[in-house]
C-alpha cells in the first residue's frame, strides 16, 4: 500500500488505496514529523464492504453511559478536568476537537499513533505520565492520583 501524499492544513486531499487482500497492513509516516516520527505508524484494515459498512455504522453511535461507579466516576473527572477542552466524546459534553476523538477509543488496537498496544496497563501508564509512553506527546502530565487513574482507566475501557 505504497502511497504519498503531502499534507497541507486546511487543504483536503483524496487518495485511493485499494487492496487486493483482506488483511491488516502496516503504514508508516512517510515525512519526518517530529522527535517521535519513528513511532508514527498506523493500521490500514481491508475487510469486505459489508464488515466495512458496519464499523462505519458503529462510529456514529455515541459513547454509552458508563455502568460501573468507577467508571461514572471517570466521565465526572474526564468532564471536570481539562480533558473535555482537547477530547471528544459523543454523547458527552467533550466535543473538542484538539486531541484524539476518544468516542470508540477502547475499540482501537494501538493508543499513542501507534506507539503501544492498547492494553489496560498502557492506558493506565499514559494517564499517569503520557511522556513516559511517548515524548514529546502534547498531552500534559495531569499529576493525577492511582485513584483517579484507575477511574479514567475504567471509564475509557467502556469506550467501545
Amino acid at each position: 500500500l505504497a502511497r504519498k501524499m503531502t499534507t497541507v492544513p486546511g487543504h483536503p486531499n483524496h487518495i485511493w488505496i485499494q487492496a487486493e487482500n483482506i488483511r491488516t497492513y502496516l503504514g508508516f509516516c512517510s515525512e519526518f514529523c517530529g522527535t517521535q516520527h519513528a513511532w508514527m505508524h498506523f493500521l490500514i484494515v481491508a475487510e469486505p464492504q459489508e464488515e466495512f459498512q458496519k464499523w462505519e455504522q458503529a462510529q456514529l453511535v455515541p459513547a454509552p453511559a458508563p455502568a460501573t461507579q468507577s467508571a461514572q466516576k471517570g466521565l465526572a473527572l474526564f468532564e471536570q478536568m481539562s480533558c473535555v477542552n482537547c477530547h471528544a466524546i459523543k454523547g458527552t459534553i467533550a466535543s473538542a476537537q484538539i486531541g484524539p476523538d476518544l468516542t470508540h477509543f477502547a475499540s482501537r488496537k494501538q493508543l499513542g499513533a501507534g506507539i503501544a498496544d492498547n492494553t489496560r496497563e498502557n492506558l493506565h501508564r499514559w494517564l499517569r505520565d503520557p511522556q513516559q509512553v511517548k515524548v514529546g506527546v502534547k498531552m500534559p502530565d495531569f499529576k493525577f492520583t492511582d485513584e483517579q487513574v484507575t477511574q479514567l482507566t475504567d471509564y475509557i475501557e467502556t469506550l467501545k
